[in-house]
């Protein structure tokens, strides 16, 4: 039903085989879409409905004072969540990239090994 066009992802139509466009999309909660797709065939014409839904959180919102997330956490997410505190409990002085960004902007001293 679908093939791969560079890095995009294009559905195709069952019957003939081009490819489909979407026409249009509507909310249907907060976290879903509804999608009507038809086919760029004239010819064929063919008309397919489908979804589009949020079903997680995989990174928190880089803004200060962001309200938290109604979606569960990825497993990604979660683990990426306990190794930080395990790297906080251990006391480890160690930074990752992102935390070492941050102290240089703060103009902190890093640890060094």
């Amino acid at each position: 039903m679908s093939a791969v066009a560079g890095v995009r992802v294009i559905f195709s139509c069952e019957a003939c085989g081009s490819r489909l466009i979407k026409r249009t999309s509507a909310l249907a909660h907060k976290y879903l879409r509804n999608d009507i797709y038809v086919c760029e065939n004239p010819l064929c014409g063919a008309c397919y409905s489908g979804h589009s839904e949020l079903t997680g959180i995989a990174s928190p919102s880089g803004v200060p004072m962001a309200l938290p997330s109604e979606l569960p956490p990825t497993p990604s997410f979660l683990r990426a969540q306990m190794q930080k505190a395990w790297r906080a409990d251990r006391g480890c002085g160690q930074l990752d990239l992102l935390d070492a960004i941050d102290a240089a902007r703060s103009g902190t001293e890093t640890p060094s090994a």
